[in-house]
């Protein structure tokens, strides 16, 4: 059995590395979102299988996987106290500490998962600062009401960055 080559998309010689990798992993998300609720291990399954597999995509090109991070995004409208809050993000802490992420999602009351919340950094010299922090989503849920939740939470994470959440 002969090896088919791998097709090179013809922008990739316009692209950083890091724009490539981020390229082909949002092209590998699944197209379809299930749309329903998400049990906690669910959410927490997903979230950490994507973000392995793009920290892996990172070291396979060559760079530096620490420059991506992830965040689950979740609401808890039916939870007293948090009705008005439009989303929370906990982000991914480092391997050695994913216990602290997996005891603090197990102990929300009632959450209802949004989506995932990416952030990638680009060292490339011949990028401008300004567009060296790239954040993007995937849903777990459509609809406007948790569309307009996630989005909110990616705005919100743009003007200070994961490093501005208090974990």
């Amino acid at each position: 059995m002969t090896r088919q080559p791998e097709r090179v998309n013809p922008l990739d010689a316009t692209m950083t590395k890091a724009q490539v990798v981020r390229r082909k992993f949002k092209s590998a998300l699944p197209r379809k979102i299930q749309n329903r609720q998400l049990s906690k291990m669910e959410a927490m399954a997903r979230t950490m299988e994507l973000f392995d597999r793009f920290r892996n995509m990172m070291r396979e090109a060559d760079l530096d996987a620490d420059d991506v991070q992830a965040g689950l995004v979740f609401c808890q409208p039916e939870t007293p106290g948090k009705e008005a809050v439009t989303a929370e993000t906990f982000v991914l802490p480092a391997p050695e500490e994913i216990g602290k992420f997996v005891d603090r999602v197990m102990a929300l009351d009632r959450p209802l998962f949004l989506g995932l919340m990416f952030h990638q950094t680009d060292h490339d010299p011949d990028i401008k600062p300004e567009k060296q922090r790239t954040l993007f989503v995937w849903p777990f849920m459509l609809g406007p009401e948790a569309e307009k939740r996630l989005l909110g939470a990616r705005r919100q994470q743009a003007k200070g960055g994961f490093s501005a959440i208090a974990n």
